[in-house]
């Protein structure tokens, strides 16, 4: 899976561009991690580009996401497709989720 990384002054934003599924989530969580050690934890995944989550997908997320509201990684610009299986799934509350990545970038700040 292709990853961007992009800095946002003490926030970093991961950007994938491909569905979340068994076959990518290695990838991801790898980026993220590195990412998040260089950056103290403040990370961003821009979800604009991930057409669809499958059940491995989701349980990333969930790891390394799923801490609780204001623990680990923040989650922006889902898909209606990304934001529909998560919510069917009962994960959508667990994680944090903001519309935009300015929005979750602005979470950090406050």
């Amino acid at each position: 899976m292709k990853c961007d990384v992009n800095k946002d002054g003490l926030v970093a934003v991961v950007h994938p561009h491909d569905a979340l599924t068994a076959e990518t989530v290695d990838d991801l969580t790898r980026v993220v991690r590195e990412t998040a050690t260089a950056k103290a934890g403040r990370v961003v995944i821009d979800c604009v580009d991930v057409a669809y989550l499958d059940s491995r997908g989701i349980e990333t997320l969930l790891q390394m996401c799923g801490g609780g509201v204001g623990c680990g990684p923040r989650l922006a610009a889902l898909t209606d497709t990304c934001r529909e299986a998560l919510d069917l799934t009962d994960v959508l509350s667990q994680l944090d989720v903001f519309d935009t990545v300015e929005n979750a970038i602005r979470s950090y700040r406050q």
